[in-house]
């Protein structure tokens, strides 16, 4: 058959991009690892079906392979990340794709509220790095229509997690809680890269969260990206609670976002009065964490910052939380095990119903309306007679 000219080097940065050995590319490929080796030394080329597999094997379109060089990829909005400096200004071919999955989902959504002649949610950006914590606070409260705290009366973390995202979305905001690419289960989203990020559109802004996180991590997560939001900052975000990030925590729209989020899930006031000052701190830090639901290291970072807790204190416990953390998250672990709710979820129930009524009105294709929610068209019939059926 007829083969191919392609950049050798192009398919090599692209293997190596994934960090695959020629082996497991050429398993996925169905040819042999020498051909990779061949192909990559351009001493051969592949045939026209060698690289379209080669293609699906290492998630890039075709037409990488033509060009002179790599292509500079970087994502769409900037980042935010406190992540190991060896790792800065990389992005997996993974964190892209959820990332531009969630674009075409925006652009979908801003175009049907534009349609529909939807008014700007007029929270998005409505506030700045110097406007004072408690007021934004107060705002999210007003516009979310909570009183206190998200997870006053909860009876989990999970259940704190849960109600918090019923009230973003009913305020006209997308959430996303997804740990895999696409519907792709093996392709699962590393944490350590990145744990959610914002997109601040006044008429179709987002969330994302990443799910293989821990739920109590995936609600402050949450509640750092409601402030991104607020503040009309689209980024990604990896925001941890670490003795080294807050010791050099610099001065930046992250800090910024990590204290009012704290803020809004721990106020202030309400933390110092059930603070028992006679009471071992890691005895306060469990009791609190429970009435607040949220993670100890939220209740140890509000200590901090409050004065509470000194800075060798924090480190101590710190890693008696690290400790503790996997077997906490054992035991939080969320029903929602049905493909139905799982799809809700990953694709935020306000889009999945705005598109899936959009269907039933002849306004958007089936095959739009699977390619948006990474299903097959038959799927998309499926979800409109259980949303037909009120579930």
């Amino acid at each position: 058959m007829q083969q191919v000219r392609i950049n050798p080097h192009i398919l090599r940065w692209a293997r190596e991009r994934l960090e695959l050995p020629s082996e497991i590319v050429a398993k996925r490929a169905g040819t042999r690892p020498e051909k990779i080796g061949i192909w990559e030394e351009g001493k051969s080329q592949p045939t026209f079906r060698q690289l379209r597999l080669l293609a699906k094997a290492l998630y890039v379109p075709m037409g990488y392979f033509f060009l002179e060089s790599p292509p500079e990829l970087a994502p769409a909005i900037p980042d935010f990340r406190r992540i190991p400096s060896s790792f800065k200004g990389k992005y997996s071919i993974d964190l892209q794709e959820v990332l531009n999955d969630a674009l075409r989902k925006r652009d979908w959504y801003r175009d049907w509220r534009l349609s529909e002649g939807s008014q700007a949610l007029e929270f998005v950006g409505k506030f700045k790095r110097d406007n004072a914590i408690v007021e934004i606070v107060e705002d999210i409260q007003k516009t979310l229509g909570i009183e206190t705290f998200p997870g006053e009366g909860k009876r989990s973390w999970y259940d704190a997690l849960r109600y918090l995202i019923e009230r973003v979305e009913n305020a006209g905001m997308m959430v996303f809680q997804r740990g895999v690419v696409g519907s792709n289960n093996n392709r699962k989203l590393r944490v350590e890269e990145f744990r959610g990020f914002a997109i601040a559109d006044s008429y179709a802004p987002l969330i994302f969260i990443n799910s293989n996180d821990s739920i109590a991590a995936r609600l402050f997560t949450l509640a750092h990206e409601l402030v991104h939001l607020w503040t009309g900052t689209s980024g990604i975000s990896n925001p941890e609670i670490t003795p080294e990030t807050i010791i050099n925590e610099p001065e930046d729209i992250e800090r910024f976002c990590n204290r009012v989020a704290a803020e809004f899930l721990v106020p202030q006031k309400l933390f110092l009065s059930l603070w028992q000052t006679e009471t071992a701190i890691l005895e306060n830090i469990t009791r609190l964490s429970r009435i607040f639901r949220v993670s100890g290291f939220v209740i140890l970072l509000r200590g901090l910052h409050l004065r509470m807790i000194g800075y060798d204190d924090f480190a101590d416990i710190y890693d008696h939380l690290q400790r503790e953390a996997l077997k906490n998250e054992k035991k939080e672990k969320g029903s929602g095990g049905n493909f139905y709710a799982t799809l809700l979820s990953r694709n935020s129930k306000r889009f999945v119903r705005e598109l899936i009524y959009a269907v039933g009105e002849g306004r958007a294709l089936y095959r739009e309306a699977a390619r948006l929610l990474n299903v097959k068209p038959a799927t998309v019939d499926k979800v409109k007679n259980r949303l037909l059926q009120g579930e």
